[in-house]
């Protein structure tokens, strides 16, 4: 085959790939920012308290934590810095967040992605979502045997204030 020929075969391939994720993503974008704008982020945190709580992560960890959800690293991790620099963060709050985040973020966004490139987007939803509150509950239950033996426990350094 020519390298022309798969060059042409790539380049229409990338194309039609490139096409169905922009069916998905470009009006998810138009929902986030309706989202952001009408400040439901704000009530869903609410709602997700007693989660938090069973995770360990205080109050201050939900907005920071649903933004990751939704939005992503991006927009979570500006939010996380806030927060901390506002002391609206314990230093465990800040691991633990962050720790969920690292598995599980911008859930909505990243499996319409794969959906659009084949996969099955329940299962991805399931696996990140119970991956990431296993492995955070355990952190949690970790830093409280550890906080209960040695006093509290340094999980993350605090940020410079502006």
């Amino acid at each position: 085959m020519p390298v022309l020929e798969i060059l042409k075969e790539a380049a229409l391939g990338s194309a039609s790939s490139i096409k169905s994720i922009m069916v998905i993503v470009i009006p998810f974008m138009v929902f986030v920012e309706i989202i952001k704008d009408l400040n439901l982020l704000d009530r869903a945190s609410g709602a997700m308290a007693p989660i938090l709580r069973v995770l360990g992560i205080s109050k201050g960890g939900a907005i920071p934590l649903m933004a990751g959800l939704v939005f992503g690293l991006s927009y979570g991790a500006g939010l996380i810095i806030q927060a901390a620099r506002e002391g609206r963060m314990t230093p465990r709050d800040l691991t633990l967040v962050n720790v969920f985040l690292v598995i599980c973020h911008s859930l909505f966004e990243d499996t319409l992605i794969f959906v659009a490139l084949g996969a099955v987007g329940w299962i991805i939803v399931v696996v990140r979502l119970v991956l990431a509150i296993v492995i955070t509950y355990a952190l949690a239950r970790y830093l409280t045997i550890r906080e209960k033996q040695a006093g509290p426990v340094q999980t993350a350094g605090s940020l410079p204030s502006n």
